[in-house]
């Protein structure tokens, strides 16, 4: 029996920020991996039943370097998912750059996609697949990096008026990765070089050492987030 728990998490952190309101057109960008797959079926599931009454469509941008999309297909057909692809080869080119960082640059380039696409289709909202894991390295990276206090947020507005929401921002990428196996979610593969090679950041490696004396370190860094006493700051 697959384990549904995982939905309830997701309406946690859409009631807990106001993340969807009746009649919500939302986007959800669609990279083929473990988080995006996994938010778009679970938002599928809440608007069948009709908890939140809106409208929800799956955007997949293929760069190029986007392997087993077919098997993607068909599980969308068989489970109902209403998604769309953008065709634009653009991460063809991007290996062959080294003036700048290509990772970055490719995921700059997807979410401007994504963005027009929301903006020229009337979506009001752009659902991304963020984890609590992501929410806590990035504020460890902020730290680390920056020596400033911030973070994603789980909702935001940019000047072009789309709101970005995380709904995945209280679930943790081992429980993801055992839902996905779980449901047999077939996920597209990243065929490029760079992901293959990517290493892991200085804020993961120092959140795991952490966890292994403090195991609740991501919710206690979560909850803290939302818990500022702005008293004691300098």
């Amino acid at each position: 029996m697959i384990d549904v728990s995982y939905l309830k998490l997701i309406r946690r952190a859409i009631d807990q920020y106001q993340m969807i309101q009746k009649d919500d057109r939302i986007l959800v960008g669609v990279s083929g991996g473990k988080d995006s797959s996994l938010l778009f079926y679970g938002l599928h599931q809440l608007s069948k039943w009709k908890i939140y009454d809106f409208e929800v469509v799956g955007l997949t941008v293929d760069h190029g370097m986007l392997g087993h999309m077919e098997a993607f297909d068909v599980y969308c057909h068989q489970e109902g998912l209403r998604r769309e692809i953008h065709t634009e080869h653009y991460a063809v080119n991007l290996k062959e750059a080294s003036a700048f960082a290509p990772c970055y640059t490719c995921s700059r380039l997807r979410k401007g996609i994504i963005k027009r696409y929301a903006i020229e289709n009337g979506f009001n909202k752009i659902a991304l697949g963020h984890t609590k894991d992501d929410i806590v390295e990035t504020f460890m990276m902020n730290i680390i990096q920056h020596g400033k206090i911030a973070t994603m947020k789980p909702v935001s507005e940019d000047e072009s008026g789309v709101v970005m929401i995380r709904p995945l921002m209280l679930m943790d990428e081992v429980t993801i990765k055992r839902l996905v196996n779980q449901m047999e979610i077939p996920l597209m593969e990243d065929l490029c070089e760079f992901s293959r090679g990517k290493v892991r950041s200085q804020s993961e490696k120092l959140i795991q050492e952490i966890e292994l004396t403090v195991p609740s370190f991501s919710d206690k860094v979560v909850k803290a987030l939302s818990n500022v006493d702005t008293d004691r700051l300098l």
